[in-house]
């Protein structure tokens, strides 16, 4: 009795106290632990839209793997579990159950006994239980009552805040596709739009790192904008069409998911990635009609599946993205065309004068400013302007 009255002020100290999926489930290790003697607790929840279940919550090992480790639905007893959507219960020797599989970075091949239960929340698994213990262990009717009641409730509430922290997400991406929408009608220069492109995209993403490559026909794919402030990462040298992840998304014109960039021979940057703790990676186009310019990343520093809308949105960003590139680059070079024009205008005029006070051809003339441009080592407009300020001073 005392053990389900410990179960239920947990079960209402969690509902009451929960703000955030982490705290739910660090409190669920809590609550597990103060009512049966595991040696080891481990929660599992499966990704949205993938057969992957990622460690998400531990009692005291190996903290590090949190958000890191993954297992495949079907894959050792755990893969089992969420597969079937059964519990399994091994008394002893666990690690000898056919179904078990010894991963190098877990040290389940430690423990004797194995209890395992599936999350449900209403239709569908949100991911599993599973709790270790070093010596034989074989649970009572009333221990597999407690865990079921605590699963099905842990399951429940582990949904309920998925879907608060899904659409607070919406509102982000909803939010963040404003932002870049307004930026492609706006007054900004081109690498102020660009950060500020990369900035959003990566607090809508929850990223680690976001970037924007622009393809450059001279150098290739070049490291524009990031909100990383890694000069390693800056530095990047540029990428030629098919190279690398961010090559073959360009030149196929098609979005690339890569859920450890460490193990994928394609991708380049190995020992950048482990530098800058960089795991999963989404590289999409930057598309203008059937035409690619570049490319925008995002990376985390987990192991991470991109679903198909994480993937339909940043395409989205992209695009936009590709438009407002267009846009002011296109601007910035009309701007320069236009100071261009009036710069030759100015030592037209110049030349002009100077033809006239010395009597000398215009070819002499413009190599008296060019002269003088060199000499103090400013422009030829500034020389021009300085000649048209003189003359004017003395006209007047």
């Amino acid at each position: 009795m005392a053990r389900e009255l410990k179960l239920l002020k947990g079960l209402l100290r969690i509902s009451i106290s929960v703000d955030s999926l982490s705290v739910l489930l660090d409190n669920a290790v809590r609550l597990l632990l103060e009512i049966l003697p595991a040696d080891g607790v481990f929660i599992y929840l499966r990704e949205e839209d993938a057969p992957v279940l990622i460690l998400q919550a531990t009692s005291r090992y190996l903290p590090d793997l949190v958000g890191k480790f993954s297992i495949r639905l079907g894959e050792g007893l755990t893969g089992w579990v969420a597969a079937e959507e059964s519990p399994v219960i091994v008394s002893s020797r666990a690690y000898e159950d056919p179904r078990a599989k010894l991963f190098q970075m877990l040290p389940e091949d430690r423990y004797e006994a194995f209890l395992s239960l599936p999350l449900r929340g209403r239709d569908s698994l949100v991911g599993v239980i599973n709790l270790h213990f070093r010596e034989s262990f074989s649970p009572k009717d009333s221990d597999i009552e407690l865990l079921t009641l605590l699963s099905q409730e842990m399951g429940f509430m582990i949904r309920h805040i998925q879907l608060f922290e899904e659409a607070q997400k919406k509102a982000r991406q909803i939010e963040a596709l404003s932002q870049v929408s307004q930026s492609i009608t706006s007054s900004r220069y081109l690498e102020e739009i660009l950060h500020l492109i990369v900035t959003v995209t990566a607090e809508m993403t929850n990223s680690t790192l976001c970037s924007i490559m622009i393809y450059d026909p001279e150098k290739g794919l070049v490291v524009r904008a990031t909100q990383t402030l890694s000069d390693d990462y800056r530095k990047k040298p540029p990428l030629k069409v098919g190279e690398s992840i961010a090559g073959v998304v360009f030149g196929e014109r098609r979005a690339i998911a890569v859920e450890n960039v460490l193990k994928d021979p394609r991708y380049t940057s190995r020992d950048l990635a482990k530098k800058e703790n960089l795991v999963s990676m989404l590289s999409v186009p930057m598309m203008i009609k059937d035409r690619a310019i570049g490319v925008v990343n995002v990376y985390t520093s987990h192991l991470h599946h991109f679903t198909k809308d994480e993937v339909k949105v940043l395409q989205s960003v992209a695009n936009q993205a590709a438009i407002a590139w267009e846009n002011t680059a296109l601007f910035e070079r009309t701007v320069a065309m236009e100071e261009a024009l009036e710069s030759r205008k100015r030592i037209d005029r110049a030349k002009g004068i100077l033809m006239k006070k010395h009597r000398i051809a215009e070819e002499e003339a413009y190599r008296l400013l060019q002269k003088k441009s060199m000499n103090m080592r400013k422009s030829m407009r500034e020389i021009a302007d300085a000649v048209l300020l003189a003359h004017d001073l003395k006209v007047d």
